[in-house]
């Protein structure tokens, strides 16, 4: 896992077409701005795990179920640090 550090209002690049900026900090919040082309899905990994059971429920806030809920295998947990 690659860990960087940013302040407020900095970004980073991924695969020169994704940018992702910090655009507040408060306490031990972050908030992230993402800019990504459209054909891109952004999706908080809360949203990931959630069982099938409960998938359909929270499912009717959106149009498309995101496309982790059908990724096979475990989902690792990582930790993300703001320096």
């Amino acid at each position: 896992m690659l860990v960087l550090s940013r302040k407020l209002d900095e970004s980073l690049i991924i695969d020169g077409r994704i940018e992702i900026v910090v655009t507040g900090i408060s306490g031990n919040k972050v908030s992230l701005g993402i800019m990504a082309p459209g054909n891109v899905s952004v999706y908080r990994k809360e949203l990931c795990m959630i069982s099938d059971e409960q998938a359909p429920k929270r499912r009717s806030r959106s149009h498309a179920k995101p496309s982790c809920w059908r990724t096979p295998g475990k989902v690792q947990s990582m930790k993300n640090t703001l320096r």
